[in-house]
């Protein structure tokens, strides 16, 4: 490789152009004030630049890496020693001479930036762990093509989880970085904003719940004046969001370690930088009883205290009365003794109820991904369970076939038969949203406090292992892994759920 060192400057004269006019243009290296009488350099102008040639054996051309803006010689010649000790280290590669054209390119991008030059021991390790030299992917484009390369791999629930994790964290906070300059650092700060948002989010939802509660206090005072001017108030607020919780950040930083993983498998990075930071526990919320001050606190404020809450047994008891009446009460039975998740109920199949022996096998599920829906495996593989009816459940169970039998011959060759055990009316499946719409309005007709469809599952653990059922079973019903999972969600929920129990014996007792 030959090098040059030399002198430019910022000097400009007028000179002729090819249309005719005249401009005035740099003259770099041909200023007249660069060296003096006797040839020396002058050192009273311009300033140092070095010229290195490297030859790239593929075209037989000498491609050049030129910079400057040195303030003396030794330190031009300093930046061209750095440049060939970069280079120097394409003889680690089994292709030296197509690795040093691709360093010096690095180095042309860095010069050309005002960046500094790529760090020695970076490229060392690239190069020993044989990932490319150059990557000039952000994050962004990669996590975009890596989702499409995904799509047919991951189940459709998880792949719909990572897009939204992507779209809406991800690229938002780290997509500007260039993949291979991706830190550690870099993505602390990221979910460290995530955070600091959520709870912005969730302090404006806490203002808006206390603005509507005054809104309804106002007018069931008969206050107009008031009730419009909180209203007023609420329009003004911004609107209601779900705020990220520690879980959710959690599985956010799942789906970019995943992606960063095939990062690494695929030598585009040398270290998965989403593994190297620590973040608040992502345990799922512990379930909290309805009891009877917190209700009474919900009713005056609006506010839900907990962000998972479950019934007692005698609100349970209110909820399913009032869905007796409904079509689907069998649907919220079930639900309710089994613990089954929404997705189980909506998927059970005829063929997998035993109505003479009482029993149901769960085996399937309907998943919801965005809005549109698939049937799809369970959960995990101990969602795959055989669970025994209470005999009331049972009797609900054929007392809803029966009616189902009526609804199809309604319906006549339109009837749809899906050998689903839960449908809509003319046989067609049950969305699982729509589920939910049905039990929150059913709940708010019954005057409970509200519950999501979900925790009527956390319910059913509660009141089992409150009546003294063994974790076990209770762990085998709910389909969890193990029964650690099951101890760890239920154990201080139970205990209040027993505190209760014992007050309101007391109070009883008292009068």
């Amino acid at each position: 490789m030959n090098s040059l060192i030399f002198k430019r400057c910022g000097c400009r004269a007028p000179v002729l152009s090819e249309d005719g006019n005249i401009v005035k243009r740099q003259l770099g290296g041909s200023c007249s004030q660069l060296k003096r009488a006797d040839g020396a350099w002058n050192p009273a102008h311009g300033t140092w630049w070095f010229h290195l040639e490297v030859p790239d054996p593929a075209t037989t051309k000498r491609p050049v890496i030129r910079g400057g803006g040195h303030a003396t010689r030794k330190d031009a010649e300093a930046a061209v020693d750095r440049v060939a000790d970069l280079l120097a280290l394409a003889e680690l590669d089994a292709e030296p001479d197509v690795t040093r054209v691709l360093i010096a390119d690095e180095i042309r991008k860095a010069i050309k930036a005002r960046a500094p030059l790529p760090e020695p021991d970076t490229l060392r390790t690239r190069l020993a762990a044989g990932v490319a030299v150059s990557c000039d992917l952000t994050v962004e484009q990669y996590l975009t093509s890596w989702l499409k390369a995904k799509k047919q791999v991951l189940r459709p629930t998880t792949y719909t989880s990572y897009s939204q994790q992507v779209r809406d964290y991800l690229v938002p906070y780290l997509g500007h970085y260039r993949l291979d300059k991706l830190r550690a650092v870099h993505v602390r700060t990221a979910f460290e904003k995530i955070a600091e948002q959520a709870e912005e989010i969730a302090a404006n939802n806490a203002a808006r719940h206390a603005v509507a509660a005054a809104a309804k206090k106002a007018w069931r005072n008969h206050n107009a004046p008031a009730a419009r001017a909180a209203r007023a108030k609420l329009a003004a607020m911004p609107g209601f969001r779900r705020p990220v919780r520690a879980a959710s950040i959690s599985r956010i930083r799942a789906a970019l370690r995943s992606a960063l993983t095939d990062a690494v498998n695929e030598q585009l990075i040398t270290v998965n930088v989403a593994k190297l930071i620590q973040l608040p526990s992502g345990k799922p919320q512990k379930p909290k009883v309805w009891t009877d001050a917190r209700v009474e606190e919900w009713r005056k404020t609006g506010v839900v205290p907990y962000p998972v809450m479950v019934w007692t047994a005698k609100q349970t008891a209110v909820f399913l009365e009032r869905a007796a009446r409904h079509r689907l009460f069998a649907l919220f039975l079930v639900a309710a003794h089994c613990g089954l998740r929404r997705g189980e109920a909506c998927g059970l199949r005829w063929q997998d109820v035993d109505l003479k022996n009482g029993s149901i096998d769960v085996s399937q599920q309907i998943v919801q991904i965005g809005y549109d829906t698939a049937v799809g495996d369970t959960k995990s593989e101990a969602g795959q369970r055989n669970l025994i009816l209470a005999d009331p459940v049972t009797g609900a169970l054929k007392k809803h076939k029966a009616a189902q039998r009526d609804e199809a011959n309604e319906f006549g060759d339109t009837w749809l038969d899906t050998g689903l055990v839960f449908v809509n009316r003319d046989g067609t499946p049950l969305h699982p949203a729509r589920v939910s719409d049905l039990f929150a309005r059913l709940l708010r007709e019954a005057g409970l406090p509200p519950i999501r469809l979900h925790d009527v599952r956390h319910g059913t653990a509660t009141h089992a292992l409150t009546a003294g059922v063994a974790m076990k079973v209770v762990s085998d019903m709910l389909g969890h892994s193990n029964t650690a999972i099951t101890a760890d969600l239920y154990t201080s929920v139970v205990d209040e759920a027993k505190r209760h129990a014992a007050n309101a014996i007391a109070a009883q007792l008292g009068h």
